[in-house]
């Protein structure tokens, strides 16, 4: 899997076991998991086998799941990911201080154009 993807204000990269604060911060917002298919998680624990259920076994299957960072610190603010089977369902969510800035646009505009480059000739994913 490609480990980098740098656009003019973001770098998607894959998540290491240094961003579980940052994904705590992200996966214990209920309103950022709202419409998300999982509850809100409440501790540093649920997160740590958040990462390894889902992040890291994504990764063994040879799926996509990005951290979203600003360039400037490198720090998850987000993240989006492809499941590996054949809906190719693309998902993301990013902290809400970060809403409404078209940061969400340049990362989805990135990882399809990523997927693209590699073959993938569909997505899928669901709104509410």
């Amino acid at each position: 899997m490609q480990d980098l993807i740098e656009t003019k204000r973001l770098i998607l990269r894959k998540f290491n076991l240094n961003d579980i604060n940052a994904l705590f911060t992200l996966l214990s917002d209920e309103k950022v998991n709202n419409f998300l298919p999982w509850f809100t998680l409440k501790t540093l624990d649920e997160v740590k086998a958040f990462y390894k259920e889902r992040i890291e076994s994504e990764y063994e299957r040879g799926g996509y799941y990005f951290a979203i960072c600003l360039k400037e610190n490198n720090v998850p603010i987000g993240y989006i990911n492809m499941s590996n089977n054949d809906a190719h369902d693309v998902g993301y969510a990013i902290k809400k201080e970060y809403w409404h800035q078209g940061i969400t646009k340049e990362a989805l505009k990135a990882f399809i154009d990523f997927l693209k480059e590699i073959g993938i000739k569909f997505i899928s994913s669901q709104f509410k």
